[in-house]
C-alpha cells in the first residue's frame, strides 16, 4: 500500500481540484450547474456501493483521512472531492460547450464524451493503483494495469449519461412554466425557478449514476471476477 506522503499529496490534489471546480461553478451563476456540482459532490455514497465485495471489490490505503468508517472499511474524504471534480467539472464544461460540440460533431458528440470518460479513467486510475492508493481484488484476466478493464467503459458510460442528463436539466430547468392555481397563467417566481433548476441539476447526476450502476451490475452478475479480499463486505 501507499506511503503517508503519497496519500496526503493525493488528498491535497483532490481538495484543490474540487475547490477549483467550485470556483468555476460559482462564477457561472447558473442554478443547474450548482445542482450538478452538488450532485457530483455527494457521489461518495455511490463510491461506497461501487467498492463493495459484489462490485469493484476495492480497498483503499490505510493513511486516507476517513469521511466515515464501518467495520474497519474507510470511505476517504479525498474520494468525495475526486468524484465531484471528475464527474462534475468536466461534465459541466462539456454541457457549457454543448452547442459547439453539436455543431462540430453532431450525434457523434456522445461518442466523444464516452471516449473522454473512458480515456480519463484509464489515464487516472492505472497510475493511482500502481502508487498503491487503492487495490482491486479481481482475477488477473479482468485487470489492466491493476484496474478492471470494465471500469473504462463504465466510466465512459457514467460520463455520457451524466452529460446527457445534465444538458436536459439545463433545457428543462430554466424554461418558464406556469404555476399552479387559477386566475390565468402565472409563471413561477424567480426564487422557485432557481430551486427548480438546482434540484434538476442534482437529480440529473444521481439518476445517471443509478441507471449506469443497474446496467453494470448485470456485467458483474455474469462474470463474477472476484478473488478473496480483506473486505468484510
Amino acid at each position: 500500500m501507499s506511503s503517508v506522503g503519497i496519500v496526503r499529496a493525493f488528498e491535497l490534489l483532490c481538495v484543490g481540484a474540487w475547490l477549483a471546480g467550485l470556483w468555476w461553478v460559482r462564477r457561472q451563476r447558473h442554478p443547474v450547474y450548482a445542482g450538478v456540482y452538488l450532485g457530483s459532490s455527494t457521489l461518495m455514497v455511490f463510491d461506497w456501493i461501487f467498492n463493495s465485495g459484489w462490485f469493484f471489490r476495492v480497498v483503499y490505503a490505510e493513511p486516507f483521512l476517513p469521511l466515515w468508517k464501518m467495520q474497519g472499511v474507510v470511505q476517504p474524504l479525498a474520494l468525495a472531492c475526486n468524484y465531484a471534480f471528475f464527474f462534475g467539472a468536466p461534465v459541466l464544461m462539456l454541457v457549457h460547450a454543448r452547442e459547439r460540440l453539436d455543431r462540430s460533431l453532431g450525434a457523434w458528440s456522445y461518442a466523444a464524451v464516452f471516449g473522454l470518460g473512458a480515456g480519463l479513467d484509464l489515464a487516472f486510475e492505472i497510475p493511482m493503483v500502481r502508487l498503491g492508493l487503492w487495490t482491486y481484488y479481481q482475477q488477473p484476466a479482468f485487470l489492466l494495469g491493476g484496474v478492471p478493464w470494465s471500469n473504462f467503459w463504465y466510466s465512459g458510460m457514467l460520463m455520457t449519461a451524466a452529460f446527457a442528463a445534465a444538458r436536459l436539466a439545463v433545457r428543462w430547468g430554466t424554461n418558464p412554466v406556469p404555476a399552479e392555481g387559477g386566475g390565468g397563467v402565472v409563471f413561477l417566481g424567480k426564487q422557485e425557478t432557481w430551486w427548480r433548476g438546482f434540484a434538476m441539476g442534482t437529480a440529473a447526476i444521481w439518476s445517471a449514476f443509478y441507471v449506469c450502476l443497474s446496467v453494470q451490475l448485470v456485467w458483474y452478475g455474469l462474470t463474477q471476477p472476484w478473488v478473496a479480499s480483506p473486505r468484510p463486505f
